[in-house]
């Protein structure tokens, strides 16, 4: 039969592709692996770096977030170390300079109903320092007249008010200011927010104390060729009469008191004498506080009211001595 001598044959053929696949296997493998290995190396390395890229720019945007934040940290102690220097000057009596734009201007002088016919006189100082009863005199009215402004111990005055003169044909034009350095209105913002730069003249009354929102007034004048700065102080009357009293050790103007012609001799010499010392004590006064708020000298005057509203009313018409 042909069969059985075919198995020999074909045993023998597959032994030998079966050598042959083993030959090409144990060829082909190496290669593969190496590939493998290869392609390993290469998802490695791309994975490490994409995890650099990712560290590095986790590092780049911390270097950046620390920047920002030590650059607003060092902004922040610049502003702070403004605000003390501010402070400091301010303490030390040294104001900014008063800058009003034209737009500040026109506003305030149609709020003040500004009328360049007309002078414009600002009266200004501390909280309580005879302000109203000031321009109630120098236009001749008592503190009753329905003309006259409100006046008190406390600050009564809470806005600017205008205040026309009485006496005929008078183009003068009082404005009575709130009191400086009150909780209303704070020192520091006080010329600026009462638009003070637009008026002819500011009179700043002081009483027995020269404060440093009056100093501050008088500084921020200089800044202005079109102001003319006055200082006036106020119930010297008052002042004097106190002054005479401690001098003598009771009241000689109590009407119950009971003077002889040598005690009555004393208090008149006693009154003049201590009304010139009154006189020169507020002159020296109020030069040291010029000198040490590096202001010029200025001349102080040193009113009484009563006096005063007596004087004004002798150049007025009937029908105004008449409103005394």
């Amino acid at each position: 039969m042909v069969i059985p001598l075919m198995v020999p044959v074909v045993a023998s053929a597959v032994s030998a592709v079966v050598s042959a696949g083993s030959a090409t296997f144990a060829a082909i493998w190496p290669m593969h692996f190496a590939r493998a290995r290869r392609l390993e190396a290469e998802e490695t390395a791309r994975k490490m770096k994409n995890d650099f890229m990712e560290i590095l720019i986790r590092v780049m945007l911390q270097n950046h977030l620390d920047e920002l934040q030590q650059s607003a940290a060092e902004d922040s102690r610049r502003v702070e170390e403004a605000r003390l220097a501010a402070e400091k000057k301010w303490f030390e009596g040294v104001r900014p300079e008063c800058h009003p734009s034209e737009e500040d201007i026109n506003r305030m002088k149609a709020t003040y109903h500004y009328n360049p016919g007309f002078i414009h006189i600002a009266v200004v100082g501390s909280a309580g320092a005879g302000k109203s009863s000031f321009i109630n005199a120098v236009r001749g009215l008592s503190t009753n007249h329905t003309m006259a402004a409100p006046a008190g111990i406390t600050e009564t005055t809470r806005t600017v008010t205008r205040y026309p003169d009485p006496r005929p044909n008078s183009r003068t034009i009082w404005y009575d200011v709130p009191g400086s350095g009150t909780l209303e209105v704070p020192d520091w913002k006080y010329f600026n927010d009462m638009g003070l730069y637009i008026f002819d003249c500011i009179i700043v009354v002081i009483d027995n104390r020269f404060l440093d929102s009056d100093l501050a007034i008088l500084r921020t004048c200089e800044q202005f060729k079109n102001i003319e700065a006055f200082l006036v102080r106020s119930k010297s009357d008052q002042h004097i009469k106190n002054m005479v009293s401690q001098k003598m050790g009771f009241d000689p103007w109590d009407p119950d008191s009971d003077m002889d012609d040598t005690t009555r001799s004393l208090f008149r010499l006693t009154r003049t004498r201590e009304h010139q010392r009154f006189i020169d004590e507020t002159h020296q006064n109020v030069q040291i506080n010029l000198e040490k708020g590096n202001l010029p000298p200025k001349n102080v005057y040193i009113v009484c009211n009563d006096a005063m509203h007596q004087t004004v009313c002798t150049w007025q018409d009937p029908p105004h001595k008449d409103n005394r």
